[in-house]
């Protein structure tokens, strides 16, 4: 597999002397799905605008497929690296949808055709067809969050990278976009970079975790980030409300072999445990269950 984002001691202060990002080190492999989690203020969004080189780095730090992203041309970088921000209305600024998405593939130097062939092509993976002539700021918040991202599909980045894309959307919509994010990742071979605190949705959208707090804290795999409740608490995390359930269900003497991170796996290993007991599983009460359950609540709660 192919590197697709190294990033290597990279160091950011603001101009008034605030240390944005502290020696942060991440490798990330081509086709893989990352999320970065952290506190407010820990330069998630700092670091998402050096992946598209609005920031540069003062020394070859960030590499796209081994291109320090520094030296690359614009038109270059908007080929590699596509970056959606959380809040649409600061990516949607033409007066129709089709503008708004064409506007990249324009400015690449496309012939018209292609632009057209890209603006419709992006505008079906979003499920957004038919609505070439809307005018972006009459439409809902769920259909702009589509709309920004497809303005940002029409460059065909090989590197998609996502600030909060499921914040205030209603459920339909969320789910929706997950599954858009998904089979870009699956079926189109896009490596996926997203900042979220959307952690019941962490699980559907995540390989690997980075834990970011100005430097890379913690890295690895969801569960093993979630297991370690110190390491969230610091950082001002919390764990999704499946995986608590089942550590408090482990009180009550119902155990699993993996502690489950989604409504989808918990159903696996439930039926693998109660399978393995003969078609039961009994659960109690014994002296030690509440004080049991309080640590396990306790160690999550800020």
């Amino acid at each position: 597999m192919k590197t697709a984002i190294s990033i290597t001691d990279l160091n950011y202060s603001y101009p008034d002397g605030t240390k944005a990002l502290d020696n942060v080190n991440i490798e990330i492999e081509q086709g893989e799905k990352i999320v970065i989690m952290g506190p407010n203020g820990a330069g998630k969004t700092t670091l998402f605008l050096h992946l598209n080189g609005v920031i540069r780095a003062e020394q070859d730090n960030v590499k796209i497929f081994g291109n320090n992203i520094g030296s690359m041309k614009t038109e270059d970088r908007i080929r590699e690296v596509g970056v959606v921000f959380a809040e649409p209305d600061d990516q949607l600024f033409m007066s129709t949808v089709y503008d708004d998405i064409a506007f990249g593939p324009l400015n690449m130097g496309l012939s018209e055709e292609e632009v057209d062939r890209r603006v419709k092509k992006a505008l079906a993976t979003v499920g957004l067809e038919g609505f070439e002539d809307k005018v972006p700021h009459h439409m809902s918040f769920g259909q702009k969050k589509k709309a920004a991202l497809a303005a940002v599909l029409s460059m065909e980045p090989r590197v998609l990278v996502l600030d909060e894309p499921t914040a205030n959307l209603d459920p339909k919509s969320r789910a929706d976009l997950i599954r858009v994010i998904n089979d870009l990742n699956k079926n189109h071979g896009i490596t996926t970079v997203i900042a979220m605190h959307d952690i019941n949705a962490l699980s559907e959208l995540a390989d690997r975790v980075y834990v970011l707090n100005r430097s890379i804290v913690a890295e690895g795999p969801t569960r093993d980030i979630f297991s370690d409740h110190v390491l969230v608490k610091e950082n001002n995390l919390d764990a999704p409300d499946i995986f608590k359930f089942f550590k408090i269900m482990k009180c009550f003497g119902g155990d699993c072999d993996q502690t489950p991170m989604s409504i989808d796996e918990s159903v696996k290993e439930l039926t693998q445990a109660i399978e393995a007991l003969e078609g039961k599983m009994s659960l109690h009460i014994h002296e030690s269950t509440h004080e049991m359950v309080n640590d396990v609540i306790s160690s999550y709660r800020h």
